[in-house]
């Protein structure tokens, strides 16, 4: 049995190399942290699902092009809590910031990935936004 401190550990390690694989634009490691089946929960958009690791591949390249289409250039990735659910599954909640070349604010945004271990690391299953004015759980405040 894992204990929490190591879970949240390995999490927030997992989470930061997805993250920086994101803002390199290296999305062949970026889905190494996603798992199929993958679910999209954002907004009133209907829901999202990959369910291959093609299809992953696929919204995550789309993904990469739209934004980079509406001037993104990179984005800061605060993670804001995990919560470990099991020895193999956790929430973690992140508050992105994404930025254009200019240093303008593209977007913020609060996000809460499920995750959970696959194999040698932890691998996203889903994402959910947390829109204002919501906090989402444990009522942390919007950086």
């Amino acid at each position: 049995m894992a204990d929490t401190a190591s879970i949240v550990h390995e999490v927030e390690t997992a989470y930061s190399a997805y993250a920086g694989a994101f803002n390199h634009e290296d999305i062949a490691t970026v889905v190494r942290y996603v798992a199929s089946p993958y679910v999209m929960t954002i907004g009133a958009h209907d829901v999202m699902t990959a369910p291959t690791d093609e299809a992953v591949r696929h919204q995550f390249d789309g993904a990469l092009a739209g934004m980079k289409a509406r001037g993104w250039v990179k984005s800061d990735f605060q993670v804001v809590q995990i919560w470990p659910l099991s020895d193999n599954h956790a929430l973690l909640m992140t508050d992105i910031v994404r930025f254009k070349a200019d240093g303008s604010v593209l977007e913020k945004g609060r996000y809460i990935y499920q995750v959970r271990r696959g194999g040698q690391s932890w691998q996203i299953t889903g994402v959910t936004d947390v829109e204002p004015p919501y906090a989402g759980p444990g009522d942390h405040p919007r950086t």
